[in-house]
């Protein structure tokens, strides 16, 4: 059965991490916002730490639409599509993937704006094969910047930057392009395994 709400001036297809930061600054001017989602508030009951129930299992089990729309993958043109995978990464809930994305959202580096023209600048044209869709997105890393600094602090991403404003610094990752301050919030433990990458990192600056 219909259900008719009362009318708002802005209605937003998923309040994930992109929704919801989408709709901050229409909020804060003031706009009246609707938002539909097609999972449910989660509140701390729901998460375990629990890598059978969540990984497994599906988490959250009682928000499944997501796990119905598993990408599928073929060896080839004339193979059997199989499932990617058991379960899937996205999430159906408020909050959408961020609930559990490990605070972690990579940017894209400068040379990934212009792939196709530093291909065949380093490698010549050849390099690209017959038939490729490859081309070199329309905007640049220095014009998207801005936003992804928005993002990265509205939904808290953890970090070390390794380059602030052209400042490298050998303790974050050192090939990232630049960003004009720090993370929001601080990186993740260390292991032993990032620790040697970070020095070995440092040695080839």
């Amino acid at each position: 059965m219909a259900i008719k709400m009362k009318p708002v001036d802005v209605a937003v297809i998923g309040l994930g991490g992109a929704g919801g930061v989408a709709v901050l600054p229409l909020a804060r001017a003031g706009l009246k916002i609707a938002a539909l989602e097609a999972g449910a508030w989660l509140d701390p009951r729901n998460f375990r730490p629990d890598e059978i129930h969540n990984n497994i299992r599906g988490w959250p089990s009682s928000v499944q639409k997501a796990n119905r729309e598993i990408p599928t993958v073929r060896r080839g043109p004339s193979q059997p599509i199989l499932p990617r995978g058991t379960v899937h990464a996205m999430m159906n809930a408020v909050g959408g993937t961020t609930l559990h994305y490990w605070a972690q959202s990579w940017r894209l580096n400068p040379w990934d704006f212009r792939t196709r023209t530093r291909v065949i600048a380093r490698y010549g044209p050849r390099a690209i094969p017959t038939g490729s869709t490859l081309e070199d997105w329309p905007l640049t890393y220095d014009e998207l910047e801005p936003y992804y600094d928005i993002v990265e602090h509205e939904i808290g991403v953890s970090g070390k930057a390794g380059n602030i404003q052209g400042a490298v610094d050998p303790a974050g990752n050192v090939y990232e392009g630049p960003r004009r301050r720090e993370y929001p919030m601080p990186p993740l433990r260390s292991t032993g395994f990032t620790e040697l990458m970070r020095r070995l990192g440092a040695d080839l600056l």
